[in-house]
């Protein structure tokens, strides 16, 4: 019987948690920030692990240590990263690595997989912090013409002989400028808090667009005020220069949402957060 398939019906939606076949890793969809928590449970394990190692595989066959992840603390078996930088619209798969007190790594967990949602027009670029998850933001690029990616050459002319003698190495990642639009000005300060921490930033983008995931520093930034002095928006030129992706051992654990900071705002002193009861699962995940 042939199978008939209504376009105008939307596909479901991707499952926004899912959970390794050995029950250890639960991988889980923050779209709000496009990142995705990873929570290891070797609660059952004699000895529970000192550390876990959390690693992604893309949909490429790209293997990732996960920044916060590489390796996070176990305490009482239960360990939380946060992976801020898989790919987008294509699934990844996870892994967790216990570590034990010597720094032995075990055998992995079983695979847990999870498709982190592209972002859809107008603001269809993601730019994230790999430091400060929480000032990530997408943005609408009015304009992102060009990239330009500089030759390392050393030419040498020899006498009595027409061609010169070239020495070639690698050619360096790109340099751009980006123009980027705010709306409000809440916008505006998001977009300048992120830009100004002197971080680098990670830009996202859909895949048809043909821009790879790449790792920006931002230069000198032109903020420009396009209307009336009462209006809003804000122009932003921004050079950019693609860096390879930093480090991840022992790199902190950042979620956003879940610093320091934001936990002072509802417990101000130590005795207020103790007080809860609440567990140091509950406290990163937002769970029980």
């Amino acid at each position: 019987m042939a199978i008939v398939i209504n376009p105008s019906i939307p596909p479901p939606a991707p499952p926004v948690e899912a959970v390794s076949p050995d029950g250890i890793l639960t991988a889980r969809r923050d779209d709000a920030y496009a990142g995705v928590y990873l929570i290891a449970d070797y609660t059952a394990a004699s000895p529970p692990p000192a550390r876990v190692r959390f690693v992604r595989v893309g949909a490429d066959g790209t293997v990732a240590e996960v920044r916060g992840g590489d390796a996070a603390w176990a305490p009482g078996g239960m360990a939380v990263a946060y992976d801020h930088e898989a790919p987008l619209g294509a699934a990844s798969v996870w892994f967790a690595y216990p570590v034990d007190a010597s720094g032995m790594i075990g055998a992995p967990s079983q695979g847990v997989a999870l498709a982190v949602p592209e972002p859809d027009a107008p603001q269809d670029v993601w730019l994230k912090s790999i430091t400060e998850p929480g000032l990530s933001m997408r943005v609408l690029v009015l304009a992102w013409p060009q990239m330009e990616y500089g030759e390392r050459q050393e030419r040498f002319d020899v006498l009595g002989a027409s061609a010169p003698v070239m020495r070639v190495d690698a050619w360096s990642l790109p340099t751009s400028t980006v123009t980027i639009e705010t709306a409000t000005l809440d916008e505006r300060l998001a977009l300048r808090s992120l830009l100004t921490t002197g971080t680098t930033v990670l830009a996202q983008t859909r895949a048809e667009y043909g821009r790879e995931d790449t790792y920006w520093v931002p230069g000198k930034i032109t903020e420009t005020m396009p209307g009336d002095a009462g209006d809003p928006h804000r122009t932003w030129e921004v050079p950019v220069t693609a860096v390879d992706r930093p480090p991840t051992i022992d790199t902190p654990l950042r979620i956003p949402g879940r610093s320091y900071a934001d936990s002072a705002v509802p417990w101000p002193t130590y005795a207020d957060r103790t007080a809860t009861g609440q567990t140091y699962h509950a406290v990163t995940t937002g769970g029980g």
